[in-house]
């Protein structure tokens, strides 16, 4: 079984052309009778944000599985591999926009603000208290409500309270962290850093490379990565090569041997071999047992 990306309007059969096929809302319970859950793994293109009221239940995300209980909010970006695991009475609701739905309004920078879509090392959720849950719950519901009412008004009132949603999980987020300057310096060098990985982490490979683009000594770019994230720079250009490779294995119908060219390793056994030092499989048996789980 070959794995596949999936653009919102697959999702479901119907309603998408309400808001131009870029956004869809729906209840938990809902979904997985129209869809049986989607329970093999599956590459989003999309942004996807789940609020569990009740239940509980476990999804993979990029390879981790995550718990699902009562006021957890899910936020997951393009590019993750998802697949969806345990489900025990599990209700709540499904959001799924994709980048343009956001930016046609807002500026185009303004997703990769948000701490939960701005680094992979960041927690995919947030966890609402009691109290809280009540108005993030309102938020949702009235986003149903407006999708429902199909006027001319609705995708402009959607866009705002999905702004006001991600801002909403954004002060959960970073509730009681305080952050000087020097902080603060920080984790913009890490933020900038991550976003060099991902545009070139299959040409370049070495600290120094990045730390000349940042205009930072290798050496201080290594202590900015240790102190903040308890890993060397070197480990998070590793751990880009490593995810991407995860990622193609599960989602993209491409030998070993075409996803390391692709990953530009020189030959199919050095990847093999950096694939395996750094999981413990190789490249074969990984694709083999995520298949045999899911």
């Amino acid at each position: 079984m070959k794995p596949k990306t999936y653009n919102i309007e697959e999702l479901r059969c119907n309603a998408f052309t309400r808001a131009g096929k870029t956004f869809d809302i729906i209840r938990y319970e809902d979904f997985m009778q129209e869809t049986h859950g989607f329970a093999f793994p599956h590459r989003h293109n999309y942004y996807m944000i789940l609020l569990a009221t009740e239940g509980s239940g476990s999804q993979l995300i990029d390879f981790k599985s995550y718990s699902i209980k009562a006021g957890m909010v899910f936020l997951l970006y393009p590019g993750m591999i998802h697949a969806w695991e345990k489900d025990k009475g599990l209700k709540g609701y499904l959001l799924f926009f994709t980048p343009e739905f956001f930016t046609l309004r807002f500026n185009d920078n303004n997703l990769l603000q948000f701490p939960f879509f701005n680094s992979s090392y960041s927690l995919p959720y947030v966890q609402f208290s009691p109290d809280a849950l009540s108005g993030i719950n309102f938020l949702f519901e009235n986003m149903l409500t407006e999708y429902k009412k199909n006027d001319d008004n609705m995708v402009s009132a959607l866009r705002s309270y999905l702004n006001i949603l991600l801002i909403e999980c954004t002060r959960i987020y970073g509730a009681n962290k305080v952050i000087d300057s020097e902080e603060q310096q920080a984790k913009l060098i890490l933020q900038n850093f991550e976003k060099l990985i991902d545009s070139h982490f299959t040409q370049k490979r070495l600290v120094k490379e990045y730390a000349k683009i940042l205009h930072l000594t290798p050496n201080y770019l290594n202590i900015i990565c240790k102190e903040n994230l308890d890993k060397s720079a070197g480990e998070m250009i590793r751990d880009r090569v490593m995810l991407e490779a995860k990622r193609m294995l599960t989602h993209e119908g491409l030998t070993v041997a075409e996803i390391g060219y692709e990953l530009n390793f020189k030959d199919n056994a050095y990847f093999c071999r950096f694939f395996k030092k750094y999981e413990g499989l190789s490249p074969d048996k990984f694709r083999k047992q995520i298949f045999n789980e899911n």
